[in-house]
């Protein structure tokens, strides 16, 4: 039994001198924290952090005392030298994109964190939570506890390596620290006794030709290549560790095929070792049943049982392995009440009449979404390129979800759309006007009149012709007239708002409305056009352009067939659950000024437009908030192209890009709120937050979606290109075809190739027969030399 209101942990004079230890409550260490016991030493630390000089940091926070809250330990600091289990659970987030004391303060209100602090480097935290499960169960219980924590505290990485129970953290000084008398334990869901005692035992030999036998069929897609063998060995013992294949069989093995004189067993056996302990806990959660596989498919007779429709393609082996989940608000999660509390006022007031944390999300969504149309004035640079804050979003649900909430937001850009539209119409009525009078100048010069009076002044000059700005794009659209629309409403961004996705897939699949590529320059802003000998030539420079687009979650992948396709990764995705609730009818229907409550809204944020219309405006990071950009995105990076679906990196970083849009939209409409006239706004803390919690969610969002989508199989597979003129330079002056034949099945040259290659150095009098099978090489092909690269 847990006990909540004392929990007893151990406290260690240092992590090397373990023997030194004394029982001490939870309480009574957050009190040494808050009181600054070890303050000098933290001090120190953190001076050297401050300092970059992180390895002198790092050596001298070892010498500190360590405390372990899972329990009371005796002669040593190992598992084996725990005495009593106290179910708590230290977790170590490292370098959060939020700031620590932010962390701090979530974590405070959160009911289940019993305790926290900052770490000695001042740069992290340690949160300490209890769980009701028994000693044997911790790694699964810090599992659950992990993605409570990521998923309520936006922006943060538990540190997976403080999954063992003898887990200890070093003491530091942090005046804030906090200690809960009372709260919540969390309970971990127990399988039932039999599950566990009676589960079957593969035999042995038949795991080893399962194993065998299913790095086989992983191979056929991921070859083993001597530029990626530390990755491939990576990447096999993840999928391996998934599929529950025991870690000793995995290491021997991979040893068996990979060893090399450069990559060594040991190395080899390192790595696997590595990631199954690292991913202990996803140990068998995808378990390989080659029996149950093929009884599946012997039970296809006939073609009626073919799973394969028209129009699907049929699931990759990799894609086959992975069960299929019905997506909750774990793996979906909202923004949180958090992104509300500092919005500006324009959406605050936007999302009043939400009636529920779906609809508030979808609108926010949306709404972020059209209003980027409006500040097609506002700029900032990422990666040194400019860039404007139009984004890309796209509202996923099964039907009846509550996607219909977000129908009639498009009347928060009309008035702006129509503002434009009427200055346009004013200038089009001139050249009008303009090109009239010169056509009935050239009719009279044609046709002179005999009483005519001579015309005073000037001829009339031909007018520049000027076209009428429109800036709202349906999706029955063709090709050639939305790059005209584009280039005409330049320097404005047009705006394409579809709540029925099938427009766009109806029109992209046909000839004249393939757009797909002009969506993905669009977004970037680069150079886009169509030339046609019906429709002439169009080109805009540099497109602006904002995309909200609802549809099912049936209807996504048609319009976007895999995760390679590039415009994949420039949609935000908001998916929703399907769990939406019946909302009953009102009295608000009486009269329609709840069916037009976003005109208002619409007006104030044409007085916003305006406003930013003439008032240039830059938007950029602070040092502080470009540093924590760069710990979270380094992260997901680096995991999606060891764990996931490469295809997803090019998501991770474009999110990276929708993020600053997103505080750029919020920026702007601050500026615009507070009529100001600065031209360079730095993004404030609370929209740097809202706009990271926003990509956040989305990103994950993505992932979840991206697991429903195609991955794109066909491989590149690269060689070295100078093979046969280095093999040919290699050769002696006299040679046998016999001898030149094996040689080159030893580089891996087919005997159909080498053959083919002595014809063509015969009829490039590189070489000459003299007969019995022997060749020599002539003077020009003497100079023939192996290949330098430059």
């Amino acid at each position: 039994m847990i006990d909540s209101l004392s929990v007893k942990g151990t406290f260690f004079d240092s992590a090397i001198r373990t023997w030194s230890a004394r029982m001490m409550p939870l309480d009574q260490y957050i009190n040494e924290v808050k009181n600054g016991v070890h303050a000098p030493a933290i001090a120190r630390i953190r001076e050297l952090v401050s300092a970059g000089k992180n390895k002198e940091a790092e050596s001298l926070k070892k010498e500190l005392p360590l405390y372990v809250a899972g329990g009371e330990m005796q002669g040593g600091r190992r598992l084996e030298h725990m005495v009593a289990y106290s179910g708590c659970i230290c977790t170590d987030i490292d370098d959060p994109a939020i700031s620590p004391q932010e962390v701090l303060r979530i974590a405070g209100s959160l009911p289940y964190v019993k305790a926290g602090h900052i770490s000695p480097s001042g740069t992290g935290n340690k949160l300490f939570i209890l769980v009701d499960s028994p000693l044997e169960c911790h790694s699964l219980a810090f599992e659950l506890v992990r993605r409570r924590i990521e998923t309520d505290i936006p922006g943060v990485t538990v540190d997976r390596s403080g999954k063992d129970p003898n887990r200890g953290c070093f003491v530091s000084h942090d005046p804030d620290a906090f200690y809960k008398v009372e709260s919540e334990v969390l309970s971990l869901p127990m399988p039932e006794p039999a599950s566990v005692t009676h589960a079957p035992r593969p035999e042995a030999g038949r795991t080893a030709d399962a194993l065998t036998n299913y790095i086989d069929k992983y191979e056929q897609d991921n070859p083993f290549a001597a530029g990626g063998r530390h990755s491939h060995v990576v990447k096999l013992a993840a999928v391996l560790n998934n599929a529950g294949f025991s870690p000793y069989e995995v290491a021997a093995e991979c040893t068996r095929r990979y060893v090399q004189p450069d990559f060594p067993a040991g190395e080899i056996e390192k790595t696997v070792t590595d990631i199954y302990r690292r991913y202990s806990a996803s140990h068998g959660c995808n378990p390989y049943r080659p029996k149950e596989e093929q009884e599946t498919k012997k039970c296809l007779k006939s073609l009626k049982n073919s799973p394969i429709v028209p129009g699907q393609q049929q699931a990759s082996e990799e894609d086959q392995e992975q069960p299929d989940i019905e997506p909750d608000n774990l793996l979906l999660p909202r923004f949180g009440k958090d992104v509300y509390e500092n919005l500006p006022t324009i959406l605050t007031d936007i999302l009043e009449r939400a009636p529920g944390e779906t609809e508030r999300d979808t609108m926010l969504f949306a709404a972020l979404t059209l209003i980027s149309s409006v500040t097609s004035n506002v700029r900032g640079s990422i990666a040194e390129k400019i860039h404007y804050p139009c984004l890309f979003g796209a509202l996923l649900g099964p039907s009846g979800s509550g996607k219909g909430c977000v129908a009639g937001m498009h009347a928060l850009i009309a008035p702006w759309q129509q503002y434009v539209y009427d200055n346009s119409r004013c200038y089009v009525k001139e050249y009008e006007r303009k090109k009239m009078e010169y056509d009935l100048y050239i009719q009279s010069k044609k046709r002179p009149s005999k009483n005519a009076a001579p015309q005073a002044g000037l001829p009339p000059e031909e007018p520049e012709v000027v076209k009428q700005r429109n800036l709202n794009i349906f999706g029955y659209t063709t090709l050639a007239r939305f790059i005209e629309l584009l280039q005409v409403n330049s320097p404005y961004a047009s705006c394409l708002f579809e709540t029925e996705m099938e427009s766009l897939i109806h029109t992209m699949g046909q000839d004249f409305g393939g757009y797909g590529y002009l969506l993905n320059q669009a977004y970037h802003h680069e150079r886009a056009g169509n030339d046609s000998k019906t429709n002439g030539t169009f080109m805009v420079a540099e497109p602006k352009l904002a995309l909200f687009v609802t549809g099912t979650d049936g209807m996504f992948p048609q319009l976007v067939p895999s995760t390679e396709n590039g415009t994949f990764s420039r949609l935000l995705i908001y998916k929703l659950t399907g769990d939406a609730a019946y909302r009953g009818l009102t009295s608000a229907d009486d009269s329609p000024t709840a069916a037009n409550c976003f005109d208002v809204a619409g007006q104030r944020i044409l007085d916003i437009g305006i406003h930013l219309d003439g008032s240039p405006t830059w938007v950029n990071y602070t040092d502080a908030q470009r540093k924590r950009i760069d710990r979270f995105f380094e992260r997901e990076y680096e995991k999606v192209r060891v764990f996931d679906n490469e295809d997803l990196a090019s998501a991770v970083l474009r999110y990276r890009l929708a993020m600053f849009r997103i505080a750029m939209v919020l920026t702007a409409l601050r500026k615009g709120e507070a009529r100001s006239l600065e031209r360079v706004c730095t993004v404030c803390e609370d929209d740097y937050r809202t706009a990271f919690r926003i990509m956040e969610v989305c990103l994950q969002h993505a992932y979840v979606v991206s697991t429903s989508l195609n991955r794109e199989k066909r491989v590149a597979h690269y060689k070295f290109p100078y093979i046969q003129q280095k093999f040919f330079a290699d050769l002696p002056d006299r040679f046998k075809r016999a001898e030149l034949i094996e040689e080159g099945n030893v580089r891996g040259i087919s005997k159909s190739s080498v053959n083919r290659m002595i014809k063509k150095c015969e009829e490039q009098k590189l070489i000459v027969s003299v007969g019995a099978g022997y060749f020599e090489k002539t003077t020009k092909g003497k100079t023939i030399v192996a290949p330098e690269i430059p």
